[in-house]
């Protein structure tokens, strides 16, 4: 018998039961079974072995003199695809939409994260990377993956209400603890905005002459456009304050800004535009003051010599 026809070998009913324990945790939003196996075996009574973790040298040494030892590298991910909203580009404002798609596909990226560091034992999760992404065989879809370490931490450093997620380095991590500053989670936003061209850019954007006043002819900032960033800005910032807030926390640190923006074309009948759309990222640490955690003298730096 040809390859091609073989038949294919008998299904064992228990990997098909597997397979659907893991369906059922994605669409919880949670984590697959074989991660979770995986990772609980770290976390059992007298586990040991080698770990994977994304520590520079330079972090790991520093981390292990301080007693905060890595775990595992943990991951979370979530492919969403993105809805659609009528209308939106005939009035300026948030494209809920689409903010709503980014904002939970991130969340479920960090809470499969938080889960993998739940069950490895792991008391927080340093260095984490979140990226954005899309892929040409989902169109209309958007994809977070969130990475980072995941460490124990000396018991005064614990937090009672389970591991901690922070994009600090380890470093920046001990350093805060250490100033009488503790990292309590991640706080972060994205708002896309929609601005339609007003009479004035459309006249500038198609260079114009006497008809529009020689509009195209002076140099001149295009203030729609510029009053969509700001919104889009104060949208995702309001939205930090307001997470950072209602976990506790008494700032932010570390905020890293992104922002992108885009053309939109519009045409119908008797005109075209070309209108834009803003899309604002924000992501930062939320941190509480807790002076117990202050030390009286940060250790020496660590000489690195090439070799």
């Amino acid at each position: 018998m040809s390859p091609l026809f073989r038949r294919a070998p008998p299904v064992d009913p228990a990997d098909l039961e597997r397979a659907a324990e893991s369906r059922r945790r994605i669409e919880a939003g949670g984590i697959p079974l074989p991660a979770s196996e995986r990772l609980a075996a770290l976390a059992a009574p007298g586990a040991a072995g080698p770990f994977g973790s994304d520590l520079g040298v330079d972090e790991f040494a520093l981390l292990a003199r301080l007693g905060i030892k890595p775990v595992t590298l943990v991951m979370g991910s979530s492919i969403y695809h993105v809805g659609w909203q009528t209308g939106y580009y005939f009035q300026p404002g948030e494209v809920r939409v689409l903010s709503d798609a980014y904002n939970e596909s991130r969340r479920l990226a960090l809470g499969r994260l938080l889960e993998e560091a739940e069950t490895a034992g792991a008391d927080a999760v340093v260095g984490v990377r979140i990226t954005q992404g899309a892929h040409d065989w989902a169109p209309g879809a958007v994809e977070f993956i969130a990475v980072g370490t995941a460490v124990r931490l000396p018991e005064a450093m614990r937090s009672k209400g389970g591991p901690v997620l922070t994009d600090l380095s380890g470093q920046e991590f001990w350093k805060l603890c250490a100033a009488g500053t503790r990292p309590i989670g991640i706080a972060a936003h994205t708002s896309v905005h929609y601005i339609p061209a007003s009479w004035q850019t459309q006249m500038t954007q198609r260079g114009g002459g006497m008809l529009s006043g020689g509009a195209a002819w002076t140099n001149q900032e295009l203030t729609d456009f510029t009053r969509g960033v700001y919104a889009a800005r104060e949208t995702a910032m309001g939205y930090l304050t307001s997470t950072a807030r209602s976990i506790g926390g008494d700032g932010v640190v570390g905020v890293k800004l992104a922002q992108r923006s885009q053309g939109h074309r519009v045409a119908g009948i008797g005109y075209e535009r070309e209108d834009m759309i803003v899309t604002f990222d924000v992501i930062g640490t939320v941190i509480r003051d807790d002076p117990s955690l202050a030390v009286d003298e940060l250790p020496g730096a660590l000489g690195v010599l090439s070799l």
